[in-house]
Formats: structure tokens, C-alpha cells, sequence
């Protein structure tokens, strides 16, 4: 089977499945000037399909078959068309290329992605697998924080999430924040937060001394996703010293 029929088999399985109770439902996690549309399938029922449509090619398809299908699906408008391709092509990440960064950086940057969800799900099933394979490419994702484009930002500091969490890449993750403090969009000050907070897993003297080295230029979203780990003394502690270095 082509990339091209399982690609039809695979949106006329979604348009069965779809709900339109259930989009409804997932609208409201975006904000409503967000151009974000939905089938309306649950988390384990796309799974599902996913798991379906893998076992008709996973004898005879190789990385390049499952890139191919992932491009297809991409352009479409509803997120779990896109979702779906990311989550087949990340069953080929042993096979992964070097050279599907640039395609990444073009899906970002054409907007293919243009939700915090697929962006997010993208720098941690299909980035991150690849960075572990090719580490010299780590370099590359950092400078995307400093790209005009709101997902290519975003995915420079989620991409580094996971490995952060284990103690990797933690010079780059203070480096990266620092670059992306002045962002003014909440979903970067969030995405800060988060990374931030997993490189406190890691080394929570680190974090903290970095939050009060920064503290006035810290966003609060950013600094309150940064010290849900800490106990709670810590917590007001960190908060009133940033709170007072701000006044």
C-alpha cells in the first residue's frame, strides 16, 4: 500500500470516528481567535486508528513510506490528521535522517503545526528522538529562539523538555530561556515554565539560583510553572524575592 491509499484509508477512518459534541468539547482548551479544528476523537480512539492503519504497512513500509504519509497528512485542517502522521512517523525514529530537521523547520515555519498541541507533540515524539540520535543538531533547534515564527520558538525550548527532565542539555535550556524571557506571547512564557521546571528535576540549586538571578525580568506565568516542584515554603520564598526585586 502507498503512502498516498493509506493516507484516504486513514481520513475515512477519522471522518467515521468523528464527534462533533466532542470537538466542540476540545475547542475550549484553545483561545477562540485560534484557527483550530477538530474531528472530535478521544486520545485512545485516534490511538487506535493509529495502531490500525500501522499493522496494514508495518511489514513492507520503511522510514521513507511513513515520512511520505506524515507530509500527506500534514496540510490537512483538522489536527487529528496531523496528529496521526506525527504519531506514525515517530514508530520509524531508529530510522530517522538527519535531514528531516529542515523538513520539520518547514512545517513550523509554514504554519503546519500552528497549534501548542501539535508543536508540542512534534518537538516530543518526532525532535526529540532525533536529537538523541543526531546530537550535533541540538545547536540548530536552539537558535530556532530567536525565529519570528510563534511554533518554531516554542519548539526550541520544548524540544529539550524530556532530555532536561534527565539532566541533558541543561546549559542549553538556561541559554534558551534566557533568550526567550522578553517574548511577550503567554504560550512561550508557559513553555519556558515547563522547561524550567524538568531542568529542576534535574538540579533544583541550579533552577532556583537562576530564577532569583533573573527574577525581574521572569515572567510570573513563566517563574509559577518553574517552581510547582518546589515545596511550598520554597515557593513563596522565590515568589516574594522575584515580587520584590520587580517593585
Amino acid at each position: 500500500m502507498t503512502p498516498r491509499q493509506l493516507a484516504k484509508r486513514a481520513r475515512t477512518a477519522l471522518r467515521k470516528a468523528a464527534d462533533a459534541r466532542a470537538a466542540t468539547q476540545q475547542r475550549k482548551f484553545f483561545k477562540p481567535e485560534e484557527n483550530v479544528h477538530f474531528y472530535g476523537i478521544t486520545t485512545p480512539r485516534l490511538r487506535q486508528i493509529e495502531s490500525d492503519i500501522y499493522r496494514t504497512v508495518r511489514k513492507e513500509w520503511k522510514y521513507a513510506d511513513a515520512l511520505e504519509f506524515c507530509e500527506l497528512m500534514m496540510p490537512d485542517r483538522y489536527v487529528e490528521s496531523k496528529s496521526l502522521g506525527l504519531m506514525l512517523l515517530a514508530r520509524y525514529r531508529r530510522q530517522f535522517e538527519e535531514g528531516l530537521l529542515r523538513r520539520i523547520q518547514c512545517w513550523l515555519e509554514g504554519d503546519l503545526c500552528d497549534n501548542w498541541a501539535l508543536t508540542d507533540q512534534l518537538s516530543g515524539q518526532i525532535i526529540g528522538p532525533l536529537l538523541d540520535k543526531f546530537d550535533a543538531l541540538a545547536s540548530k533547534v536552539e537558535s530556532w529562539n530567536r525565529s519570528s515564527n510563534l511554533w518554531v520558538r516554542r519548539a526550541s525550548a520544548v524540544s529539550f523538555v524530556k532530555p532536561a527532565g534527565k539532566g541533558g542539555h541543561l546549559d542549553r535550556t538556561y541559554r534558551i530561556v534566557t533568550i526567550l524571557l522578553p517574548d511577550k506571547h503567554d504560550l512561550i512564557h508557559k513553555a519556558n515554565g515547563w522547561l524550567l521546571r524538568e531542568a529542576g528535576k534535574a538540579d533544583a540549586v541550579r533552577l532556583e539560583v537562576n530564577l532569583l538571578k533573573h527574577g525581574p525580568a521572569i515572567p510570573r506565568t513563566t517563574l509559577r510553572y518553574a517552581i510547582e516542584r518546589f515545596p511550598s515554603a520554597k515557593r513563596r520564598k522565590i515568589l516574594e524575592k522575584t515580587r520584590t526585586a520587580n517593585a
